[in-house]
């Protein structure tokens, strides 16, 4: 008889099924697909194993599934079932998927990564979560400065001045990234405690303009920073600068860029602003991503501040005051820069937060 090498395994079993059924013997068996497939055919172990499973009742000539091996689950249903669940609970893990679906893990992750071509990224944290009529006005107060700054004589931004406030604490915490220490090897690390709201802090009222810092004025102890402070205390300081640089002019002609924190938009702030010859500069709620102070400045000085300790407020003010001094020029006038191409982001992002490095 000619053999037939194509004879495949499951084809060699479902004879071997037949066989024992007609009650022959396993060598015979075994014989006969010798005969018929030669060097293909299975060992004679095997021929008898088979033989004995059908003997006992088995029926099936396909593997039994084995204990931990993966189900297929790659049809339609299960991609679908998949897709629908990490649409609902977009933070559940591939062990999750799968026990809610009822497929393995490695099944899971395969529709997850390779059948839906999608991947876990760490979301991204905002200052807010904007309602619709507050991403429109984040739009709309962008392209009304962008009409007005972008493009126009470079000098325009030199009439920019920013401010705001933050606190500033005795023993500015340590960094993340420069929390690392050289240790050897079994040294415990040192603990370092997060940072507490009742700590020893100043809080600074800070401007500048393209040219440098304008003003830096520390709120006295127990002083809340009010409307009234703002405008009695706070702008005066602003104003003795400029009567300093420009004596002609003063602070007429300025545009005041600030956030719209209750003490700033005051009646008695407003009035001083106006007294001052001043205009403001609109700026939407909720975006210290296009507010100089925010994006770069409180940032930066906090970074340079950080893990030293002060005595009291005047080693803290002295220590400011350096630094803000020794920061390049060039680098305030760049400042005003990013501000119009964060502006522009604003635009791009139809008025919803932007990604910025």
């Amino acid at each position: 008889m000619a053999s037939c090498p194509n004879f495949s395994e499951l084809e060699q079993r479902t004879y071997i099924k037949f066989r024992t059924i007609l009650e022959i013997p396993p060598k015979s068996i075994h014989e006969d697909l010798a005969t018929i497939c030669g060097e293909n055919t299975l060992s004679y172990s095997t021929v008898r194993r088979w033989v004995s499973q059908f003997r006992e009742g088995r029926t099936s000539v396909q593997d039994a599934p084995r204990p931990g091996a993966p189900k297929l689950a790659t049809n339609n249903d299960k991609l679908s079932e998949v897709k629908e669940y990490v649409k609902s609970f977009p933070h559940s893990s591939v062990e999750e998927v799968a026990n809610y679906v009822g497929i393995s893990t490695g099944s899971a992750h395969t529709i997850l990564k390779a059948d839906l071509e999608l991947r876990k990224v760490q979301v991204r944290w905002v200052p807010h979560c904007l309602t619709f009529p507050q991403t429109a006005t984040r739009l709309q107060m962008a392209k009304e400065n962008l009409e007005i700054y972008e493009g126009s004589d470079p000098r325009r931004l030199l009439e920019l001045v920013t401010g705001d406030e933050t606190w500033i604490q005795f023993k500015p915490p340590i960094r993340k990234q420069d929390g690392r220490v050289w240790l050897k090897k079994g040294e415990v690390p040192p603990a370092v405690g997060v940072s507490d709201f009742r700590a020893p802090k100043v809080l600074y009222c800070i401007f500048f303009d393209g040219l440098g810092t304008v003003a830096q004025i520390p709120v006295p102890k127990g002083q809340t920073l009010t409307g009234q402070f703002y405008a009695d205390v706070v702008l005066p300081e602003v104003e003795k600068h400029y009567l300093k640089h420009r004596p002609k002019t003063g602070t007429r002609g300025l545009k005041i860029l600030h956030d719209n924190a209750r003490p700033h938009k005051s009646l008695a702030v407003r009035q001083k602003i106006k007294d001052m010859g001043m205009h403001e500069v609109p700026h939407p709620p909720y975006s210290p991503d296009i507010a100089p102070c925010d994006f770069w400045l409180f940032r930066k000085l906090k970074d340079n501040l950080s893990g030293r300790e002060f005595e009291d407020r005047l080693s803290l003010g002295r220590a400011i005051y350096r630094y803000l001094e020794v920061i390049p020029k060039d680098e305030y006038r760049k400042t005003f820069e990013n501000w119009i191409k964060r502006l522009n982001s604003v635009v791009a992002y139809k008025g919803f937060y932007f990604e910025h490095s």
